[in-house]
């Protein structure tokens, strides 16, 4: 398994503790993240490494936060009117982070599932670092004697 995949399974595994979390101490952050992380386990984001910032799922092109892009396109989960009863879980798909509040989201919906395609329609042009062709390194036959640097 790829040190991606294994990052997936971890934040599944560690979605429940999460979620009841959040419905222990009647939390602002709804206990949608199991949900949410299966959810975009089985989606073509599991190409990106996964990480999360508080009450979002992110994506980064690697895990070596020292060179990885980390992408913009993000989903933030909330519930769509805290104070009511009838409150509900909410996913709202930035296509930017930090989330600029003058913007609208690209996607407000109740539908993980239609959440996680609209973050796989922004994130289609990124390109996960394990996927990039490195650059080849030239090669010069040097003349006996010439002071060759590689």
């Amino acid at each position: 398994m790829t040190e991606m995949g294994t990052e997936w399974d971890a934040r599944i595994r560690h979605a429940p503790e999460s979620d009841n979390h959040s419905r222990c101490v009647n939390s602002w952050v709804p206990p949608v993240e199991e949900l949410l992380w299966r959810t975009a386990r089985a989606s073509t984001l599991v190409c990106f490494y996964p990480f999360c910032s508080h009450n979002s799922l992110r994506l980064a092109t690697s895990s070596d936060f020292a060179t990885a892009e980390d992408l913009g396109p993000c989903i933030v989960y909330c519930y769509d009117d805290y104070g009511s009863s009838d409150r509900r879980p909410e996913y709202w798909v930035w296509d930017v982070w930090p989330q600029d509040w003058l913007r609208k989201p690209a996607l407000r919906t109740y539908d993980v599932h239609a959440a996680v395609r609209e973050l796989e329609r922004l994130t289609a042009d990124f390109v996960p670092a394990e996927a990039r062709t490195p650059t080849p390194k030239r090669r010069t036959i040097a003349a006996e004697g010439d002071h060759v640097t590689e």
